[in-house]
């Protein structure tokens, strides 16, 4: 199934959102639920 564009550039932000915010949890768990996020949401918007 393909994502389209305007769904791409949601998921897109929402992968810089958490990036931006790990820099800032000091947290390891928060650290890790937020990696792993980025994770599964960039093999979303990777998939084809």
């Amino acid at each position: 199934m393909a994502l389209s564009a305007e769904v791409r550039e949601k998921l897109q932000r929402r992968i810089d959102e958490l990036k931006k915010r790990m820099q800032y949890d000091a947290n390891d768990l928060d650290y890790e639920t937020h990696l792993n996020m980025v994770r599964e949401l960039q093999k979303i918007v990777n998939a084809k």
